[in-house]
């Protein structure tokens, strides 16, 4: 698999553009994930939203959901605040 690449952490672009290949994932998330504090009141941010989902990217695709999900739900003190989305995208 190749490493990670799109993480982008502008909120607002006019398009991007990129090859993707088969084996490609893509992750496509809300600022529900990212925006998750933990008891610190330390927010998990974009970086630390990376590192999960680099750390899950081998597994297949349903397991790496759960993990990128269960992952934040631990480092996070208390539920969530905002609404959580999560797609991965496989390419074929």
């Amino acid at each position: 698999m190749r490493p990670l690449r799109g993480v982008r952490n502008e909120r607002r672009t006019s398009g991007v553009e990129t090859n993707l290949q088969t084996g490609d994932r893509v992750v496509i998330y809300t600022d529900g994930l990212t925006e998750s504090f933990n008891f610190e009141h330390e927010m998990l941010g974009v970086d630390g939203l990376r590192e999960i989902v680099a750390e899950a990217s081998n597994l297949p695709l349903a397991e790496m959901k759960h993990q990128i999900l269960d992952r934040v739900a631990a480092w996070r003190h208390g539920h969530a605040q905002d609404d959580v989305s999560l797609v991965l995208l496989e390419i074929s």
